[in-house]
């Protein structure tokens, strides 16, 4: 049976042709008659096995029937009734193979059609046009309509072989009778036969029409609820980039404010350090004409303080940098050229720490942005990797990038410590560090974070305490790409 049969424009019962299709034509339909049929096939096939063990069990127990009502016949019944339960015993077997699912349709034709062939071949040999068997007939075809969902033609060829089976039985008696009582039985008997055809028949034909309505109301819903988890996971996605935006927005607001006060926080020191340079210069220049052991003891304290103030001003750059990032203007640069001057300059501390770098940036992968500051994040991000790593076994650094349909990601992934769940928020804050005192001043992320927006990029953090740490750094295609 195809599912289109069901669905005729003709047909009183068709749902509109909007409702029959699940796509922009005859798709939609195709689809829904290959469910239609497969769970049609599913259910003749579970009805079928329970129909066939009703017939072998029902059909020898009721021979109690024909001991009253023809004893004599009673052991030619019995015979009958065996032989029709053993029929059932291959249609049995079959639904277990490809053979019964390939003629699953046959079984609501074949099970009624048994045990009524044998009430028929029964009323035939009790001689009785009138026999009282026709009300077994009645009740093959009755039970079948419950078991099965008979189509159309099913049930049209089932009660018209059942109807010409018991003419063909009676009509032979019907001849030999002496009863004048016997035409108008058999009459009565035949009516009764054709009227319970004709309700079965429309019957059945509500019955197939309200399982198309159930099922093409039960295909509306679950469109209706796939669109709605679709729908439902796009807002999600949207509320996401929705958190990302604003937590950039606040990170943003949060470096203008750190930037405003680092320039101030420069031009104030820039001047003291200036001082200082000088007094250590002339101190050095004094210390020439002191005695040799006083000139060697000053020169020392001179070298320290000297170094404590080049890392002064080395932070004091790193605010410059931080407050005032200098804005050389975006251009198309090759990722992998850029990638390879980066990795140059920590090509020996890579060496020395023996950590495994992949390289997995392909040549000719352009993006937008600025070489220089790229080249600076990436050579804090790969920083970072090495100091995560000390310690961790097998420590690998995996650089690539990734072209995607707004642009391309540049990632740089490493197996190390990790970053705990509470610290991710505050990574790119400035001074926000997790390293010991004097080994970093937290703001290397933070200049990053500024760099990247320089570039109209973004940059994602993805981390697990213990396993890994991720940088997803999002430029954009160059305007002619």
């Amino acid at each position: 049976m195809s599912f289109t049969t069901l669905a005729e424009v003709s047909h009183p019962l068709a749902p509109p042709s909007s409702e029959r299709a699940t796509g922009d034509g005859p798709g939609g339909i195709v689809t829904r008659s290959g469910r239609f049929e497969q769970e049609q096939e599913a259910l003749n096939l579970r009805n079928a096995r329970m129909g066939a063990w009703f017939v072998m069990i029902l059909v020898p127990l009721c021979s109690f029937l024909d001991w009253m009502a023809y004893p004599e016949r009673y052991w030619e019944f019995l015979v009958l009734r065996l032989a029709c339960a053993a029929g059932c015993v291959p249609l049995l077997l079959a639904l277990n193979g490809s053979l019964g699912r390939k003629y699953c349709r046959a079984y609501p034709v074949i099970l009624p059609l048994l045990p009524a062939l044998m009430i028929c071949f029964m009323i035939y040999l009790s001689g009785d046009p009138g026999s009282g068997y026709y009300a077994g007939l009645t009740l093959c075809i009755v039970a079948t309509a419950f078991v099965f969902h008979w189509t159309f033609r099913e049930i049209g060829i089932t009660l018209g072989l059942v109807v010409l089976g018991y003419l063909a039985a009676t009509l032979p008696n019907l001849r030999e009778a002496t009863d004048p009582r016997a035409l108008g039985i058999f009459v009565n008997n035949t009516g009764f036969i054709l009227l319970n055809c004709v309700v079965l028949y429309f019957g059945s034909r509500q019955h197939h029409a309200i399982r198309a309505r159930e099922f093409e109301s039960r295909c509306k819903v679950e469109e209706q609820r796939e669109e709605l988890a679709a729908r439902n996971d796009e807002l999600v996605e949207t509320l996401n980039r929705l958190r990302e935006t604003e937590a950039q927005l606040a990170q943003s607001e949060k470096l203008a404010s750190i930037g405003r006060l680092g320039a101030g926080i420069v031009h104030e020191i820039n001047n003291p350090l200036n001082y200082v340079k000088s007094a250590i210069y002339l101190l050095k220049k004094k210390g020439k004409a002191m005695p040799p052991e006083i000139a060697e003891s000053v020169n020392r304290i001179a070298a320290d303080i000297g170094e404590g103030i080049d890392r002064v001003a080395a932070i004091v750059s790193d605010l410059r940098t931080f407050a005032h990032p200098e804005n050389r203007g975006v251009r198309p640069i090759d990722l992998h050229e850029t990638s390879r001057k980066a990795l140059r300059l920590l090509a020996k501390e890579i060496s020395d720490r023996q950590v495994t770098l992949v390289d997995e940036i392909p040549p000719g992968i352009i993006a937008q942005g600025d070489e220089n500051y790229l080249i600076q994040i990436l050579l804090n991000l790969v920083q970072n990797s090495l100091d995560a790593l000390a310690g961790r076994p097998g420590p690998t650094i995996l650089i690539k990038a990734v072209e995607t349909v707004n642009g391309v990601d540049l990632i740089v992934r490493d197996n190390g410590s990790g970053i705990l769940k509470e610290n991710l928020s505050k990574i790119f804050d400035p001074f926000f560090t997790t390293k010991q005192v004097g080994q970093g001043m937290g703001l290397g992320l933070s200049i990053c974070f500024r760099l990247i927006q320089q570039m109209d990029g973004e940059v994602k953090i993805e981390s697990e305490a213990g396993s890994h740490t991720q940088f997803t750094l999002s430029l954009k295609k160059p305007d002619n790409a």
